[in-house]
């Protein structure tokens, strides 16, 4: 009998264990005090009722019927002592006084988990974890826990928690998702044994860390911490990849590990994608809403129309959203316009026209409403232009004005036939306003953004193209390559649908029937390509390299070349003061080339740079579904 119960126990104990793994904690614990209520009152009335049939005192039957109780939850049963009373002789009434001692035996073993499953759970889930990458998360908050859930539906791998503490309110959730939460003083910092831990060690297998607390300030100490673990421990950087929220983009050539004349650099991530909360709101728009979804291209590749959006709030999120239109809003045969409403413009403009000093080149670009977007004023310029509005962005930092503009919007031009596209964008996400009302598109973390597998697999054929002369493979001129120029080659490949639509392909028809462009096809994309490169550039903070500029680098290199016999120096483009001959219009890039080439003796040719990046559309594809 000692041994029948033994196995009993067992056999109940990795139930619940089970249970514990496959259902909130919250569910447990309201299912275990139901039925702690249940088995104590089926417990009292049996041998209650038991107990007054044999014992001749009813104090008797009182203290023993309370022991015979307590004993069910023990895994011992008193059933042979009340057998002899008439109604418990019944079958149903044995099964059910059975039943009783069975789920008194189930509450105490979860008694049991609840002391010791914690650690075990972790132990339990540490160990099946093992068998997969892994990823990290900083920062445990609702908008994190949503992202730790779309990594779950896309078989991203397991997902482990750290937080500072403040996360422990959300542990309950955590754990019910299948992941993990750390919040001790070696996770926070995190340390080797934190590493160790998780089962991560040098030459193992790979992490992406994601760096996910509201503090930005705190995403990068963790970031920084982390990478000092690593250098100081032997992981290679290949091993562990970084997604944070920071206050400055900057923020990730420090914490890029790149490979610069065979010395490793500073730095313990392979790759690293560092983004602002605006930015990414901005970054979310364009991949739900592109702006060539709103454009109408000709045979030739060429736009029909100009591309026309309006920006309502300029603020972070808006200024966020205009350097993304900007970027991806530039086609051939179009030209780009916006229209900026905000009634503090003048206080917030400032500072933006002077960190992106190259779009002051483009006043023809905007036009300013400095009211707000109820006023007559904006309504009187809006009836003017809605038939040639592609696009609208509202950006007010208030869930509630977004909503109430968007509708006003819209009743307004649809009542006229006009349909553009109406985002709003907030700390919550990304809205689309449809004719069956707003749409909640995306969260404030996504994959989309965060997760860059497939665009670094496309971002690395554009980047080798640039060193093929260098006879390295893709993956070696990806490892040396600097954090912006990674921005900027994942920035072209994210524009390739963009190309696919002006053409008229699909990308099932490229990589079936392959992609020749050629002709004034090939010219307008590869146009497209250059205007797109400007844009870009131009909203990262370049601007123009100035002609004396230009002349001074020219005399450097030939000075440099006369004395090593070879020279490194790049005549076009200065890094550190962010100029760049090359942000020309295209009818001016063969002359560039020919001034470069003079003092170089190389064959450079830019224009051809461009249309090369519209060739390699197949292989980009084909890196992407690799």
């Amino acid at each position: 009998m000692t041994l029948a119960l033994i196995y009993l126990f067992t056999v109940i104990l990795f139930l619940v264990l089970m249970f514990s793994l496959g259902f909130q904690p919250a569910f447990l614990s309201r299912l275990n005090g139901i039925l702690l209520f249940i088995t104590g009152a089926v417990g009292v009335l049996t041998y209650g009722y038991g107990y007054s049939v044999i014992c001749s005192s009813p104090l008797q039957a009182m203290i023993r019927t309370l022991f015979s109780v307590f004993c069910m939850f023990l895994g011992r049963n008193e059933i042979g002592a009340i057998s002899s009373a008439p109604l418990l002789q019944a079958p149903v009434m044995q099964l059910i006084i059975y039943a009783a001692h069975l789920f008194a035996l189930y509450c105490t073993a979860s008694a049991v988990i609840a002391a010791l499953g914690t650690r075990l759970i972790r132990m339990v889930r540490l160990f099946v974890f093992r068998r997969h990458d892994l990823n990290l998360i900083f920062g445990a908050n609702d908008s994190s826990l949503q992202f730790a859930g779309q990594l779950q539906r896309e078989n991203r791998g397991p997902v482990i928690f750290t937080d500072r503490g403040s996360g422990s309110a959300l542990e309950g959730r955590i754990s019910g998702m299948g992941c993990l939460l750390f919040t001790d003083a070696d996770a926070q910092k995190p340390t080797a044994a934190f590493l160790k831990r998780i089962g991560m060690a040098p030459n193992g297998r790979k992490l992406h860390v994601f760096c996910l607390d509201p503090d930005e300030s705190a995403n990068l100490a963790y970031a920084r911490s982390l990478s000092e673990t690593l250098q100081a421990h032997g992981f290679k950087p290949e091993q562990v990849q970084l997604s944070a929220i920071l206050t400055e983009e900057s923020s990730g050539e420090e914490l890029l590990s790149t490979i610069r004349s065979g010395e490793q650099a500073a730095g313990g991530f392979s790759s690293v994608i560092a983004i602002e909360k605006p930015d990414m709101l901005a970054r979310l728009m364009i991949h739900d809403c592109p702006p060539f979804e709103t454009m109408t291209f000709d045979s030739q590749a060429l736009a029909l129309d100009d591309f026309e959006c309006l920006i309502i709030g300029f603020g972070q999120t808006g200024q966020a959203a205009l350097r993304q239109l900007i970027a991806n809003g530039q086609f051939a045969g179009s030209a780009f316009h916006a229209t900026i409403v905000a009634k503090d413009y003048h206080t917030h403009a400032g500072s933006f026209f002077y960190r992106y000093p190259g779009l002051r080149a483009h006043e023809d670009w905007f036009t300013v409403i400095d009211d707000n977007a109820k006023s007559i004023p904006f309504y009187d310029y809006l009836e003017a232009h809605r038939r040639t509005l592609n696009y609208i962005a509202l950006c007010t930092g208030s869930d509630r004005e977004n909503a109430e503009i968007a509708y006003e919007l819209r009743d307004y031009l649809s009542a006229r036939g006009d349909q553009p596209a109406i985002m709003l964008l907030s700390e919550s996400g990304i809205s689309r306003l449809t004719d069956s009302g707003l749409q909640l598109t995306r969260g404030l973390y996504t994959t989309d953004i965060l997760c860059t597998t497939k665009l670094d697999a496309m971002a690395m054929v554009i980047n080798h193209q640039y060193h093929l002369s260098e006879g390295q493979t893709a993956e070696e001129d990806w490892a040396s390559c600097d954090y912006f120029s990674r921005l900027s080659c994942r920035a072209s490949a994210d524009f390739t649908d963009a190309f696919l639509k002006a053409a008229g392909v699909s990308r099932e028809a490229v990589l079936s029937e392959g992609w020749h462009p050629e002709g004034r096809i090939l010219e307008n994309l590869s146009i497209t390509e250059h205007m797109r490169w400007c844009a870009f550039h131009e909203t990262m903070g370049y601007r123009t390299m100035p002609e004396d500029v230009f002349e001074e680098r020219a005399g450097r290199y030939e000075k440099e070349k006369e004395a090593a016999g070879t020279a490194k120096i790049r005549i076009t483009k200065d890094t550190g003061r962010r100029l760049h001959a090359c942000l020309i219009p295209w009818e001016d890039l063969d002359r560039l080339s020919e001034r470069e080439n003079a003092v170089t003796g190389r064959s450079v040719n830019y224009r051809e740079m461009d249309r090369d990046n519209v060739r390699m559309i197949p292989e980009m594809l084909k890196g992407a579904g690799q």
